[in-house]
């Protein structure tokens, strides 16, 4: 039988019955996870410690809860419903019960697109509907999704690559779909065709598929050190263009060259090719933002995760050294990010709203705030 626990309670082998999302409303640990220490670790650098889970506590009461249909009760709806009540305090996007159990919808037919196929019932498209400041251009994330569901409908292999990569470790698929989404945001910022909007995503997608192709004790031995292994990278790398060729649409050179280009820096000290500034293929600087974005709030590699906002001037402060500075400039320009009236997560557990700025030009992300309790905190001026 499932029980309900706190943050506080958690223990190594506990099973999640649901997905967990992190409060910037990305993929954080998926259901039917059996949660390690890392993760418990990183769970309450995010969350309260009266934050509340559903849980089973080993792979036979799993199994049980699935083959009896348990979740179809109406005891575990009502305590999904006082989780989720609970959930959405802390999480931006809109989240409902249907979210975290699909089983429990009304709706008799789901819309199959993209970004469902992987991912069914994510909250990726409330993110997009609420980071874009632009009717038109949600109206092109939503045509760039549906030509996205065409190409998989007609190239399978796509689906056989991403399940590879789920079964290999769900750390790498999260992080795959986590900035496939923001890709797709930061494509649309900067205008860029639908064509080419779309080989974005497949490359940021399967940019790290080579890892499938490595031991998984040396994955997670690099994800644990957070140490550069330049042999790692390269192995990766050459790996993963080799797996895409499976797919009759990945193998578009500009998809390889996404793939091949998104551990190069701007300044030039990146891997394989030492590449900088503009002859970076366009595909892999914006990339490079996505997964360094990820990486930091979802805590991957080593043993520190930041929220949202202090990640965002982790990526703010590498602009021009690791990351292209005109790509992070327009994105940040061309979203709700950091616009009057936005809230923002100021530390673990706090949210505060944007009331204006002392100096966007030169410090977009160091807004004047207000604290639900009325507080006033100019961030330009907090060290």
């Amino acid at each position: 039988m499932f029980q309900q626990k706190y943050t506080y309670e958690l223990v190594p082998g506990d099973i999640l019955l649901h997905p967990l999302y992190r409060p910037d409303g990305l993929l954080f640990v998926q259901k039917h996870k059996k949660l390690s220490e890392s993760v418990i670790e990183h769970i309450k650098k995010q969350f309260p410690r009266d934050f509340p889970f559903l849980v089973v506590q080993s792979e036979q009461q799993l199994h049980d809860f699935i083959q009896k249909k348990q979740y179809e009760h109406h005891s575990f709806y009502d305590a999904l419903k006082q989780v989720v009540d609970v959930h959405r305090q802390y999480i931006q996007m809109p989240i409902a019960v249907q979210l975290y159990e699909p089983s429990l919808s009304n709706e008799t037919e789901i819309e199959t697109t993209f970004l469902t196929e992987l991912n069914l019932f994510s909250p990726t498209w409330a993110l997009i509907e609420q980071t874009l400041d632009s009717p038109r251009l949600l109206r092109r994330a939503k045509q760039i999704d549906e030509q996205l569901s065409r190409i998989v409908l007609k190239d399978k292999a796509i689906l056989h690559l991403y399940q590879n990569m789920r079964q290999y470790h769900d750390v790498l698929a999260i992080h795959s779909l986590n900035t496939t989404a923001i890709s797709l945001m930061i494509g649309l910022a900067l205008e860029l065709k639908d064509e080419d909007i779309v080989e974005l995503c497949l490359a940021t997608l399967f940019a790290d598929i080579g890892f499938t192709e490595i031991p998984k004790e040396r994955f997670i031995h690099y994800l644990n050190t957070a140490k550069a292994d330049e042999e790692m990278m390269r192995n990766h790398i050459k790996f993963s263009i080799e797996l895409i060729a499976s797919s009759v649409y990945c193998r578009q050179k500009n998809i390889i060259y996404g793939i091949l280009d998104h551990h190069e820096q701007f300044n030039g000290s990146g891997v394989p090719n030492k590449k900088s500034n503009n002859d970076i293929h366009l595909y892999g600087r914006i990339i490079a933002i996505a997964q360094y974005y990820d990486e930091l709030v979802g805590g991957y590699i080593g043993e520190k995760s930041y929220t949202s906002f202090e990640a965002m001037k982790e990526v703010w402060n590498e602009k021009g050294k690791k990351l292209d500075p005109y790509i992070l400039r327009i994105f940040l320009d061309k979203t709700t990010l950091y616009k009057v009236g936005q809230s923002i997560q100021v530390r673990p557990y706090e949210w505060a709203t944007i009331i204006g700025f002392t100096d966007y030009i030169h410090h977009p992300l160091h807004p004047v705030v207000q604290k639900h309790d009325g507080t006033i905190i100019d961030l330009s001026r907090k060290r």
